[in-house]
């Protein structure tokens, strides 16, 4: 039953701009609080009767979209619309352009419009996910500007934490963001870590576990879906993981 209700809350999350198409002419509200009604339910449960068992696999991939200006004749354009329409896929993690180890941010209008873009042009709505660990500044100019996550620890206050969650969330769906890959729920155990450090709360485990659970329930609040990462946990570890292969102590 937990399976079967997990499912269908998130086809919902995926269908809930087709369900805003079908209202356009009301003004669409602001995103509230993440909740599946009875009335949400059943629509997601008709709708997933309609898919194929094509469409429902492709609904379970997801690819990288770069937040850059790209006219509907680009061809970059026309290989994302290609790939929505053909398999289709589901959803889309947006990065900006790179160059290791430099990270472009691109601007919040061109990010919007893109992904905008990306939902009237798919047949099914398109879940749409970032890494936004310091909030949208991460990959985009023009948000609110927060330090890392120890910065938090530091301070010691839920409310700061609960308001960090609050502002990516309605800052992220401003721009059609529906979920962010963070908190980062991992004790920095290891002085010696390269890659966590000052990425996670803290070292302490109850003060990590009480500032993930206020950043959860301030961007649960204001419509964002959350990631609780790194699992098994990353920080006892003295390996940075995008260059190695990491060892958790046991």
């Amino acid at each position: 039953m937990f399976r079967r209700s997990r499912a269908l809350f998130l086809l919902f999350c995926l269908l809930l701009p087709a369900f805003a198409k079908d209202k356009k002419k009301e003004k669409s509200p602001a995103p509230g609080a993440i909740h599946l009604d009875r009335e949400g339910e059943k629509w997601a449960e008709k709708t997933l009767r309609r898919l194929t068992p094509e469409e429902k696999v492709g609904q379970l991939f997801m690819v990288w979209v770069r937040a850059e200006f790209l006219n509907v004749n680009n061809p970059g354009y026309l290989h994302l619309r290609d790939e929505i329409d053909r398999f289709p896929i589901g959803s889309f993690a947006m990065t900006v352009p790179w160059d290791p180890p430099f990270l472009y941010r691109n601007q919040p209008y061109e990010a919007a419009e893109l992904l905008n873009r990306l939902q009237q042009d798919s047949k099914l709505p398109l879940l749409i996910a970032a890494d936004f660990e310091r909030g949208i500044t991460m990959r985009l100019h023009g948000g609110t500007e927060f330090p890392h996550a120890m910065a938090f620890g530091a301070a010691g206050n839920l409310d700061y934490a609960e308001a960090f969650g609050r502002i990516t969330a309605q800052e992220s769906r401003a721009i059609g963001i529906h979920w962010n890959f963070f908190p980062d729920a991992d004790v920095n155990s290891n002085p010696a870590n390269p890659i966590i450090n000052t990425r996670s709360f803290g070292e302490d485990p109850q003060q990590v576990g009480d500032l993930v659970v206020a950043y959860i329930r301030g961007a649960h609040a204001n419509g964002m879906m959350t990631t609780v990462k790194h699992f098994p946990g990353h920080g006892d570890t003295a390996t940075d993981s995008h260059l190695s292969v990491a060892q958790e102590s046991a």
